[in-house]
């Protein structure tokens, strides 16, 4: 073999090898470099955090726990905001807390793969060792801006949840208290009497002493030991956890027991009045009746407590024959219809004379929110003794009517009050077919056109307006024809004057006697 071709397959051969060391080496550094980059990037990933306490005062912490102690929600003291954010994660952690963990130590394992660490002695200080695991809900590597975007939002929902006059709290599925904003902490220091950060973790669930309901509705609870504090609590389960808000309503609770006991006067007066009143709502239903409503309308108090509506209240009252006889169906129900109108504007009264006699008054008002009322008086009595003073009053008018002496009744006030028909037939004036009051001074003007000029008319004037004792009082004059009238004015009981007017043919001159024991002459 030729020395050129042996030299030729010796470099080959050398190449070869060469490269396919070179291969190696760089495969093997390369999986060196791999495998030292993954080691720090876990290392960086479980970097723990470890908190030291004594007692609950925070001693020291990783750099790693600072950071998160900054990012936690807040509350009365560092312990109390780690221990809220790690109990949810760590079962069986707020019991273990009750107890030393002892010289071994305790550890717990979360759900993502992540560890807790606890050790420490009854005199040494607490530590505890919060190593993140391995799972996609670990994964710390999170671009710089988005996160400080987030922390600054979660910032700003943590002030304005803060500064809510109303407590907001969330529940674990066991319906353990997780997160509680400053106003739920307030309501349970003032609860329990203890200061806020002397309050134990977890904190007491306001919903404890509230029957719990299936669909989720409002619930109105009292705090015990403070009957006088209510709230309306609302509760939202649809995530798994329990998210409830507590807004406070001392005032509405207080308003709708003043309305209780104002509602409970009201029954109480209405049940002893003598007047039936019936109330009916904006819906035109029955809302509220007394018992003298039964008494006066005969209806039982099973029907009036099925609520009916207006217009089967009052077919109701057609059927008892409660209501003045109409005279057809239809007609009453125009006349029912118009009641309602007017009852609405505050114009309806009426007096129903009803088929047994008696005399209802029924008077319709306009109540706040668009209800109505009525009221139903028996005026029965007033009506018959209105009925008789009118017959007496008639019977009286007629035998003065059938009295030969013209008579006249004055008030005190001067006013006629009352006159027959020989008044009339002297002095050519009705006084009963006059609309308005007809005074003494208007009368005397009447008479002094009739008769020949005289100063009686105007002391028959001063006579009639005097008050206290009077004597009784007469005087003559005499009418333009030449017939004399004779006047005798007598008081009446309660300050009232009866004048009787006759009329004597004579043609002897005219004299007047105003007092007893003299005689005056009038001008002429």
């Amino acid at each position: 073999m030729p020395s050129s071709l042996v030299f030729a397959v010796v470099i080959t051969v050398s190449a070869f090898v060469a490269a396919l060391v070179g291969l190696m080496a760089l495969a093997i550094f390369d999986d060196w470099r791999r495998a030292r980059g993954f080691r720090g990037a876990q290392a960086g990933r479980h970097e723990p955090y470890v908190f030291l306490f004594d007692g609950r005062d925070l001693i020291d912490a990783s750099p790693p726990a600072r950071v998160l102690l900054r990012h936690l929600p807040g509350g009365p003291d560092d312990w109390i905001r780690l221990i809220a954010f790690l109990s949810p994660r760590f079962a069986g952690l707020s019991d273990a807390l009750d107890t030393a963990p002892g010289a071994g130590g305790r550890a717990f394992r979360a759900n993502d793969g992540s560890t807790l660490e606890l050790a420490g002695g009854p005199d040494l200080p607490l530590r505890l060792t919060l190593v993140p695991g391995d799972g996609p809900e670990a994964d710390l590597r999170v671009d710089t801006l988005c996160q400080n975007a987030q922390e600054l939002e979660l910032s700003l929902l943590r002030d304005i949840l803060d500064t809510l006059p109303f407590p907001l709290w969330r529940t674990d599925d066991a319906g353990g208290v997780t997160w509680v904003n400053s106003a739920y902490v307030s309501v349970v220091s003032d609860r329990s009497g203890c200061a806020p950060q002397d309050l134990p973790w977890p904190l007491p669930d306001l919903l404890g002493d509230a029957p719990s309901t299936a669909d989720e509705t409002p619930r109105r609870v009292a705090l015990s030991g403070q009957p006088n504090r209510w709230f309306q609590i609302h509760s939202d389960r649809s995530t798994g956890a329990g998210q409830h808000v507590a807004v406070p309503c001392d005032a509405l609770v207080r308003a709708e027991t003043t309305r209780d006991e104002m509602m409970q006067t009201l029954a109480k007066t209405f049940a002893d009045l003598p007047i039936g009143l019936a109330v009916f709502d904006r819906q035109r239903q029955l809302a509220l009746f007394n018992p003298a409503l039964c008494d006066l309308t005969e209806l039982g108090p099973e029907f009036l407590m099925t609520r009916p509506a207006f217009h089967s209240f009052f077919d109701r009252l057609r059927d008892s024959r409660m209501i003045p006889e109409p005279r057809d169906y239809h007609g009453w129900r125009h006349a029912i219809a118009d009641i309602e109108k007017a009852a609405a504007t505050g114009h309806y009264e009426d007096t129903w004379n009803l088929p047994s006699g008696a005399t209802y008054r029924v008077t319709a008002r306009p109540h706040p929110d668009g209800a109505i009322a009525l009221w139903f008086e028996d005026v029965s009595a007033d009506m018959s003794l209105a009925r008789r003073f009118r017959a007496e009053v008639q019977t009286c008018q007629a035998v003065f009517d059938h009295l030969d002496t013209a008579v006249a009744v004055f008030s005190p006030a001067g006013v006629m009050t009352l006159s027959n028909a020989a008044f009339t037939d002297i002095w050519g004036f009705d006084g009963s077919a006059t609309a308005s009051p007809v005074d003494a001074a208007d009368l005397a003007a009447l008479w002094q056109a009739q008769t020949e000029p005289s100063q009686i008319w105007d002391e028959l004037v001063r006579y009639l307006s005097e008050l206290g004792g009077r004597e009784p009082w007469s005087a003559e004059v005499r009418r333009i024809s030449g017939q004399r009238v004779v006047l005798r004015a007598h008081p009446l009981q309660g300050g009232s004057t009866m004048v009787q007017f006759r009329a004597e043919a004579t043609n002897s001159s005219c004299h007047v006697k105003d007092r007893p024991g003299r005689i005056a002459t009038p001008a002429i």
